[in-house]
């Protein structure tokens, strides 16, 4: 069963991005991830940030954080309706591939009533 941990609203990438590194430590933190997966949890962030933004369906973006033992979830949207898909591809190094992709456990792209997306 997942806890809900927090929410944020984030409207400017200048100020999202270290917000969100800060709220993403301390809940990893609570959830008592490993050190490595921290780093992970950071990064993902921060690719997040980079990209969905640009793919918001309002003038802001929920994410949404959820703790089950030893993991943490985040859910990022309402996004435009294909965003969730694009926001993962558009995370990609060269060399590396997409970031999102490699460092998370799972995603996946819910629908909503309105046709906009969240990805988890």
């Amino acid at each position: 069963m997942t806890h809900r941990a927090a929410r944020l609203r984030l409207r400017r990438e200048d100020l999202g991005g270290p917000v969100l590194e800060r709220v993403v430590g301390a809940i990893a933190a609570r959830a008592d991830l490993p050190l490595d997966r921290l780093s992970d949890a950071q990064i993902v962030s921060s690719a997040l940030v980079g990209v969905a933004l640009a793919h918001a369906a309002d003038d802001a973006l929920a994410v949404e954080f959820g703790t089950d033992g030893a993991a943490m979830d985040m859910a990022v949207g309402p996004l435009n309706a294909g965003a969730g898909a694009r926001i993962v591809a558009d995370s990609a190094l060269p060399g590396v591939g997409p970031v999102l992709e490699r460092l998370v456990d799972d995603w996946s792209v819910e629908t909503l009533d309105a046709g906009d997306e969240v990805l988890r």
